[in-house]
């Protein structure tokens, strides 16, 4: 009997260590109510272009970057809607404290640094 337990808590650990530690990130949906307001402010289409180039190889539905399974916080910056959805995040963690991305390993210049706070700031932000 005791090899059957063995057995079975090695299947267990087999499986506890190829299960996903918590829900797969939702999909790209509506924006909701108060993010319109980001993604109607000026300077957005360019925060986008930049959020895209700088942060969606990590924060992405499927990362990219090696070694990433799941979007950071299960923060996704795919598509425009992501963006302004996460607008807050963004102003914060790059342009403002420039904790994003971590050790600036995808190059982030300060002139797209200060367009982030000026988009966050022109919303009312």
């Amino acid at each position: 009997w005791t090899w059957a337990v063995a057995a079975g808590i090695f299947v267990l650990l087999a499986w506890l260590s190829t299960a996903p530690l918590r829900a797969p990130v939702a999909e790209a949906a509506a924006l909701p109510r108060g993010a319109e307001r980001f993604a109607a402010a000026p300077g957005f289409a360019a925060v986008a272009q930049t959020v895209a180039g700088r942060c969606a190889m990590c924060h992405a539905r499927e990362p990219a970057w090696d070694g990433i399974r799941r979007a950071p916080r299960g923060v996704v910056l795919e598509t425009p809607a992501d963006v302004a959805r996460e607008a807050r995040r963004i102003y914060l963690q790059a342009g403002v404290t420039h904790a994003m991305p971590p050790g600036n390993v995808s190059h982030m210049t300060p002139a797209e640094r200060a367009a982030i706070a000026t988009w966050y700031r022109a919303a009312g932000g």
